[in-house]
């Protein structure tokens, strides 16, 4: 199991490389398309959720979530119910942007996976599904115990 998660954690690295690179004309770096889209999805969210959602720590969103208002692509206010939780709104840049994003993940996956078969494809989608699931699992059951 050491080579899998070294084979993940490496193609991760690459990934990231691969989306600093495509989206440093828009100012983003490689972590940025993860906000963005689920800010998109999610207008509103709060910046608690957005953490549990994307599987970061609260202070990490909290220095990407004041990048991206500063850069023009969120804004952040105040919950009409509860004025310490901050909500999470796209602006028409971030709007604007989504589609580059979902155009460079459709190309990475189309090259990354030009060599399999389909039920190559479906096997390792539902693979890696299934082994994501299963680290969630693992990572509440740690943080229940801790």
């Amino acid at each position: 199991m050491e080579v899998m998660m070294r084979y993940i954690d490496r193609i991760t690295r690459l990934a990231y490389i691969y989306r600093e690179d495509y989206l440093k004309d828009y100012g983003l770096s490689g972590m940025h398309h993860t906000y963005i889209t689920t800010i998109c999805r999610n207008p509103g969210i709060s910046q608690e959720a957005l953490a549990q959602k994307i599987f970061v720590n609260k202070s990490n969103v909290a220095r990407q979530v004041a990048f991206l208002e500063k850069s023009g692509y969120l804004t952040r206010k105040a919950s009409p119910t509860d004025k310490r939780k901050l909500l999470l709104y796209p602006t028409e840049k971030a709007i604007a942007v989504r589609p580059v994003i979902a155009e460079m993940l459709r190309a990475w996956n189309q090259a990354l996976l030009e060599d399999f078969a389909p039920e190559e494809r479906a096997f390792l989608s539902h693979a890696l599904e299934h082994t994501m699931a299963k680290a969630v699992e693992l990572t509440h059951i740690k943080e229940e115990k801790a």
